[in-house]
């Protein structure tokens, strides 16, 4: 695979999760969490999170489903 798309795939994956943990904060009404805390609770670097945030890509989903 070459590595631009394999780098676009996991910055996808990495932002879903970053998304998973963000709803679960909001539904225990907690602060928002740090980058630290991302990176702590998916066991990503701070750094691929950061990228993630910048270049990941999230499909839309209907809310009519």
């Amino acid at each position: 695979m070459p590595e631009i798309i394999r780098s676009e795939t996991t910055h996808t994956i990495v932002l879903y999760l970053i998304v998973e943990v963000v709803d679960q904060y909001a539904k225990n009404e907690w602060p928002s969490p740090t980058i630290k805390e991302l990176s702590t609770k998916i066991g990503y670097s701070e750094e691929m999170i950061l990228e993630s945030l910048e270049y990941g890509q999230i499909e839309p989903i209907s809310i009519l489903q």
